[in-house]
């Protein structure tokens, strides 16, 4: 409880002590004072005395030491694993917790190099760095990539992913040129942008060369070799719904596999919170703290954007409807938001939350072809196209289905002309609009897309 100790200890009588900032020199020393029956120095923690609280210090560690264990590593199995190589942030952004610590500590490279070995024999499929801003130090980025790149190669590494956060206007040529050489699949990229309103930027204190940020984006997605996630935040100064609408549709149109819409939170060691009268706003009171109304965006708004989101998630991050998507926007000449805030429109009218994938893909179908310029029998064959590519069961969901005689024809051919191995699942659909047989081995799939591949066949149907 870094920056709310004081509070913590009058809504909890039962806490005895909190510390503040760093833990690893911290929870020793109270151990240590607790086991010879004393309070610990007053700087290390916060506790009750009979003074009453006495608010310790944020405690910074001298020396930071491995946090892993054999125990650890033989845990992992799948799991996500986490290495910090670094603390601090060089930046100050109004809402991060490291908005008031503009310095960089950085751990010893050696060190580092080795935990990557060891996580990335652990059975971990990705190891994310939680580093605030790893191309901070575009040396010291550039040798870990290096490092990544060639035990890949060599084979020291092997379906591991590394998921670093970067500011992506700072990205130097060389670091991408390193990136752009990188076995595919074997890293992936988060980058905040937060907004695109130049007033909201300022005011967060976000210093961002947009037109390089975009460019250095693009750039990363033309590689076809890693990951690239996005940000975007709701609820910050000056940003309104339809400056909001303009970021979103801005950033979609840079095509990333992933663009996150996240809400502001209230943090508790901010500079938003600790300035609340050049920051009005409302926001929950429970953790994490999340905005409910601004002085721009409404609590209706809000709520609005909220049920945008997860119509957003499910339709394009997931990754299930992209072919879908890319024919509704060509056709239907609406903005991507329009696209999505339409959509979430209708779901919100079905009073449902939890629907199955094939529930979901029914509402999508009955939705979309039911839109002016749409043509149905379009807009199935490409739903087909993307559940056979992105869903290993095979089973074309009903909404979906024509009964045909010729199917059964086709599946013969298809399987004399192109025998499978065994063991293997396929999938066989007609494509009317395209005159076209789609057929799918389910064998291994994309690293980046998460599609298997697909095979069309010309026909006369």
């Amino acid at each position: 409880m870094s920056f709310n100790s004081e509070r913590i200890m009058k809504e909890n009588s039962f806490v005895d002590y909190v510390l503040c900032g760093e833990g690893e020199e911290s929870s020793a020393f109270l151990l240590e004072a607790l086991s010879q029956r004393v309070n610990p120095e007053r700087e290390i923690a916060t506790m009750r005395t009979e003074e009453g609280i006495v608010c310790g210090k944020y405690h910074i560690a001298e020396k930071t030491v491995s946090p892993y264990t054999q125990e650890y590593f033989e845990s992992l199995k799948n799991r996500i694993a986490y290495i910090e190589s670094s603390r601090g942030c060089p930046y100050n952004c109004a809402f991060c917790l490291s908005g008031d610590d503009r310095s960089v500590r950085f751990f010893d490279l050696e060190r580092i190099k080795k935990e990557i070995l060891l996580l990335s024999q652990s059975g971990t499929k990705t190891v994310k760095f939680v580093d605030r801003t790893f191309n901070c130090n575009k040396k010291r980025a550039n040798e870990i990539l290096l490092f990544i790149k060639e035990a890949v190669e060599e084979g020291k590494i092997k379906d591991v992913c590394f998921h670093f956060e970067i500011a992506a206007d700072i990205l130097a040529d060389d670091t991408l040129e390193i990136i752009s050489q990188m076995p595919k699949g074997a890293v992936q990229f988060e980058a905040g942008i937060q907004s695109f309103n130049p007033l909201t930027l300022e005011k967060i204190h976000r210093k961002t060369n947009l037109e390089k940020l975009c460019r250095n984006i693009e750039r990363l997605i033309s590689f076809k070799n890693c990951h690239i996630h996005i940000d975007l935040i709701a609820g910050l100064p000056f940003e309104d719904l339809t400056s909001l609408k303009e970021s979103f549709n801005k950033a979609f149109s840079l095509r990333a596999n992933m663009l996150q819409l996240g809400f502001l939170k209230i943090l508790y060691g901010s500079c938003m919170k600790n300035n609340r009268e050049e920051f009005p706003c409302l926001y929950k009171k429970e953790p994490p703290y999340e905005v409910i109304e601004t002085m721009w965006l409404s609590s209706e708004e809000l709520s609005f954007l909220h049920e945008f989101e997860d119509a957003f998630e499910r339709l394009y991050n997931s990754g299930r409807f992209r072919r879908t998507l890319e024919y509704v926007l060509e056709i239907s000449k609406l903005s991507p938001f329009e696209v999505f805030a339409f959509f979430a429109d209708f779901i919100k009218k079905r009073k449902k939350q939890n629907f199955t994938l094939d529930e979901y893909t029914a509402l999508v179908f009955e939705y979309f072809s039911s839109q002016p310029k749409i043509n149905p029998s379009v807009l199935r064959d490409k739903m087909i196209t993307d559940r056979i590519a992105t869903n290993s069961s095979g089973i074309i969901p009903k909404c979906l289905q024509i009964e045909d005689g010729n199917l059964r024809k086709v599946k013969h051919e298809v399987a004399l002309s192109y025998p499978k191995k065994k063991n293997i699942m396929r999938s066989v659909a007609i494509l009317y609009s395209e005159n076209a047989v789609l057929f799918c081995d389910y064998t291994e799939k994309d690293v980046l897309s998460g599609e298997y591949p697909l095979k069309y066949l010309r026909v006369d149907i």
